[in-house]
């Protein structure tokens, strides 16, 4: 028995991962859980080993868990407190663990994670405003009353909004920011969505400090949609606290919550709404404004809908996060939905962003959520991702890394040509005329016709080739990560064969001839989108193979069979995918992330993406 409760005790070894020597991020993982047991949710510490663990050298990347696991780490090392205070010349330094190498002042655990919060780490870098994410943050708020400067909590201004009128608004707890009268603990920050391009130069060109060494830019995502109730404040028990008298009708959640959203007809939603206070019709409750998607089956419409109930997406946010001194960076995203069943696709304008970086070798990590395995409905995802939506997502990615070696490739060529040619070069002055509106609108309805067909499962991409005006394979570049509307908001197919061979061939009399059938994206306001915005003719199309149009969480697979993957080649190679935000499910048996991680790996094998998968634990410390 006393073997038992003395191997019970016994702390597990930490795991470190990566090489230390030449890395360029020190990752700390606090958190690694998406709960339900609220000492392991999201929180990392990151910095870069160039800064010696200098004064404003280290950053959180959310802080769900925070201070408690930073003594916990501590408490290997040392006695969790000290009746004694140090001498004056008291310092101690680690040799091992996650917080090697700092010279601490105290004697205790709890003295010396007080060090680290208070002086190493400078700023708080907040995906999404959900209490996984940010809980411990204000819990620890009150360590800061004897520091010398206030911690800056960095988001997009929504994310912001929602921390300061939710959190630090004297209600859900004090206000100890430095905005509305606040004791000034904290301080805000906002972000540019896609970064500032009046700050920095070359790839650094976007990139705000956020501590020592590190640089950071952000953009917005998607984590599923809420449901908004617009509510009366008629005979409510604080209606004179509002000012108003009567009855006085307003959304119960802002709208400027999806305000960092880069689609326009979003924009537009929240405009049409403040100037009539009348409820749009795209996400009206048990209707479906995009097309099927993988593990998801047809729910016909309610009738009837009850104009009061509407659905609205939830922001959350990606960062690309920049070791000054080396260049590389790490992407970190918050709790994110696949891009296939988002009324708020934005998944891709992040995939692009890293596809260019992988390309040029700057891009060496992406911390990733995947709550669930496989065998969760589409329907019970809430907003997050398992492996079957993860592979898809990374699917994309690969594709869009091979298509810019390949656009890099004809582009050198092409410089290799004209250097060796010494004839004289005519320049063809019809490539660098503009597109006639016919040109423009033909190729438009070209991206919409691939929409046509019935939903099915496995996701594959298939990214058109940019052209020149005349139709012919241009090689140049692409312009980088649009934030305007694409055509990436999940496809019906009826196979990928099928649109790769007739897709490209149809006139515009067969496209008019179809497009009574055609499943072409709604506006906000429940109409198909006019031409001009419905796909560009760059935009990358998601086509589902026929193999599962009716699987439901059994990795998406039909009664007839899968149909063959199509092979990558490895595109993905040296990228290390760490997995955050598991969903513990407190069951005996196999833990959750020993299962995502085999699905991910074989799956990630099938179709050789490439990547490595790592599953990240509490305490664990990763060099990158």
């Amino acid at each position: 028995m006393r073997e038992h409760d003395a191997r019970r005790e016994a702390p597990k070894q930490l795991r470190e991962l990566g090489e230390k020597n030449e890395a360029s991020f020190h990752v700390i993982v606090l958190g690694s859980s998406g709960g339900p047991l609220e000492h392991n949710v999201t929180g990392l510490l990151i910095r870069a080993p160039q800064t010696k663990w200098r004064k404003s050298s280290m950053i959180a990347v959310d802080a769900g868990s925070h201070l408690a696991n930073i003594i916990r780490i501590l408490e290997r090392q040392m006695p969790p407190s000290s009746e004694h205070l140090p001498p004056a010349d008291y310092s101690r330094t680690l040799e091992a663990g996650p917080f090697a190498g700092i010279p601490f002042p105290n004697i205790s655990a709890k003295a010396n994670g007080l060090h680290i919060f208070r002086e190493i780490l400078h700023a708080f870098l907040i995906t999404h405003p959900h209490l996984d994410h940010l809980s411990a943050m204000a819990i620890n708020t009150p360590a800061l009353e004897y520091g010398r400067e206030a911690k800056a909590i960095v988001a997009l201004p929504s994310t912001i909004e929602a921390i300061k009128n939710h959190i630090f608004n004297d209600w859900l707890w004090p206000n100890l920011s430095d905005e509305g009268n606040g004791v000034g603990f904290v301080t805000y920050r906002r972000l540019i969505e896609g970064g500032n391009p009046r700050l920095g130069s070359g790839d650094s060109r976007g990139y705000v400090n956020v501590c020592d060494g590190l640089a950071t830019k952000c953009w917005g995502i998607s984590h599923g949609k809420c449901q908004r109730r617009r509510v009366s404040l008629s005979g409510h028990q604080h209606n004179d606290s509002f000012g108003y008298t009567g009855d006085y009708t307003f959304p119960s959640r802002r709208m400027s919550r999806i305000s960092d959203a880069s689609h326009d007809y979003f924009a537009a939603v929240a405009q049409q709404q403040q100037q009539s206070h009348l409820p749009s019709q795209p996400y009206i409750h048990g209707t479906s404004a995009g097309p099927m998607t993988p593990g998801g089956s047809g729910v016909p419409p309610t009738p009837g809908p009850d104009p009061n109930y509407l659905f609205e997406p939830v922001s959350s946010s990606a960062f690309f996060i920049r070791n000054d001194a080396t260049g590389n960076e790490i992407l970190i995203f918050g709790d994110v939905e696949p891009d296939s069943v988002s009324i708020s696709p934005r998944n891709h304008v992040v995939w692009e962003d890293a596809a260019g970086k992988i390309v040029s070798s700057s891009l060496k990590a992406i911390f990733i959520e995947c709550s669930y395995d496989d065998s969760v409905r589409n329907e019970d995802l809430y907003g997050h991702l398992c492996p079957r939506h993860l592979i898809a997502e990374l699917t994309f990615l690969a594709k869009s890394v091979i298509n810019k070696r390949k656009q890099h490739a004809d582009q050198m060529t092409g410089i290799d040509q004209r250097t060796q040619s010494t004839a004289p070069v005519v320049p063809d002055m019809t490539m660098r005329q503009p597109p006639s509106p016919t040109d423009l609108r033909r190729k438009r309805k070209r991206a919409v016709t691939s929409l046509n067909g019935e939903s099915t499962l496995v996701p594959t991409l298939e990214i058109e080739e940019p052209t020149n005006f005349d139709g012919t394979a241009s090689g140049l570049p692409s312009t980088g990560p649009s934030t305007a509307n694409t055509g990436y908001v999940g496809t019906r197919a009826t196979s990928h064969t099928h649109l790769h061979q007739h897709s490209r061939r149809k006139t515009s009399r067969e496209v008019n001839s179809h497009s009574s059938t055609a499943s072409v994206p709604l506006t906000p306001g429940g109409r198909a989108k006019p031409a001009s915005i419905q796909a560009s003719p760059r935009s990358p199309t998601t086509v589902y193979s026929s193999s599962a149009s009716q699987g439901h969480g059994h990795g998406g697979q039909s009664s007839s069979g899968p149909l063959p993957r199509e092979k990558l080649g490895g595109p993905l190679k040296g990228i290390t995918v760490h997995v955050i935000h598991v969903k513990d499910t407190l069951m005996d048996g196999p833990s959750p992330g020993d299962v995502i991680l085999g699905q991910l790996r074989a799956q990630g094998e099938e179709i050789e993406l490439g990547v490595e998968f790592n599953v990240t634990h509490c305490e664990d410390s990763i060099w990158i």
